[in-house]
């Protein structure tokens, strides 16, 4: 397509055509065949390349053939998009993905080389397929109906993100979850408005399901849900360290009776005292429990139920 200063300097700026008389020193743009034909041509080949055949009985074909590529190609009203999609820089591939070469799926490209752009995977027309997102024959993320969102990398987030709650939640805290905070004692279902919570283990502390080795070698295995322990304890007589005690021993006296009467020849009598039983060694202790107790931090904690 050309403009009518083509063919002629007698033209407006820009090319366009203008008035003028001759008479005034002014000559108007004269109409060229050779521009008309130019024209006439452009418009006969949208007609003819639409697949339509020229009438001189009929004024609107051109009308005719704009209409119908906007009504196929895309529909304002809803519908299937048919036939090629037209974009600035995009090719369209009917390969589906680029390493795949499956002549059954449909992919758009974004560059000339046809391994970067959007492309299916898989399914049908019926069980659908996953939409993928390929850079240079790299597939970056894809798209399932099934699996929803899954990036190859990780996720660079520059700016504000929001997210279906519900759904993110599930992922980061399901049922049966442990939710602390060490501030705030309000009920998670009021903070993230999803689930049915409830305090776990009041004033009791948290162990590892599993079997646990101490320094003694013993080995005690702690199965899930399981309570036990206490906060102090009194030692029964078992539990008491096998231990001696130092006590005052008694001691012994000998000598001669002092009381009675003895004439000449009678025998002496010898006698030895002794002192009272061995004395106990005294009581100690106050009978009390001690304190049975790690070092302990006190948090908030509750358990997602449903």
């Amino acid at each position: 397509m050309q403009r009518i200063s083509s063919w002629t300097d007698l033209v407006a700026t820009l090319g366009r055509f203008r008035y003028g008389a001759v008479r005034d020193g002014v000559a108007p743009t004269p109409l060229k065949a050779e521009w008309l034909n130019m024209v006439q041509e452009e418009i006969a080949n949208v007609i003819e390349g639409a697949g339509v055949e020229l009438s001189k009985d009929k004024d609107d074909q051109l009308w005719q053939v704009l209409r119908g590529l906007f009504d196929r190609y895309l529909p304002l009203t809803g519908g299937v998009l048919t036939g090629p999609l037209v974009t600035t820089k995009g090719i369209r591939s009917a390969k589906g993905l680029p390493s795949g070469q499956d002549a059954g799926r449909v992919g758009y490209a974004f560059s000339s080389d046809g391994d970067t752009g959007l492309f299916t995977d898989g399914g049908d027309e019926i069980a659908g397929s996953d939409l993928v997102l390929m850079i240079d024959n790299i597939e970056v993320a894809r798209f399932s109906a099934a699996q929803g969102l899954s990036l190859r990398g990780g996720l660079d987030v520059g700016g504000g993100v929001s997210f279906n709650a519900v759904s993110m939640l599930d992922v980061i805290y399901p049922v049966g979850s442990i939710y602390m905070n060490a501030t705030n004692g309000a009920n998670p279902a009021l903070i993230f408005g999803v689930g049915t919570w409830e305090a776990l283990a009041p004033g009791r502390i948290l162990l590892g399901v599993g079997s646990g080795t101490d320094a003694r070698g013993q080995v005690v295995n702690y199965a899930a849900m399981e309570t036990g322990g206490e906060y102090s304890h009194l030692l029964t007589l078992d539990e008491v360290p096998e231990h001696n005690h130092t006590t005052p021993q008694g001691h012994a006296s000998q000598g001669v009776i002092s009381t009675g009467s003895y004439a000449s020849g009678d025998d002496m009598t010898n006698s030895t005292a002794t002192t009272t039983p061995v004395p106990l060694s005294g009581s100690a202790g106050g009978g009390q429990a001690h304190n049975n107790m790690p070092p302990y931090l006190a948090v908030h904690m509750w358990r997602r139920i449903e």
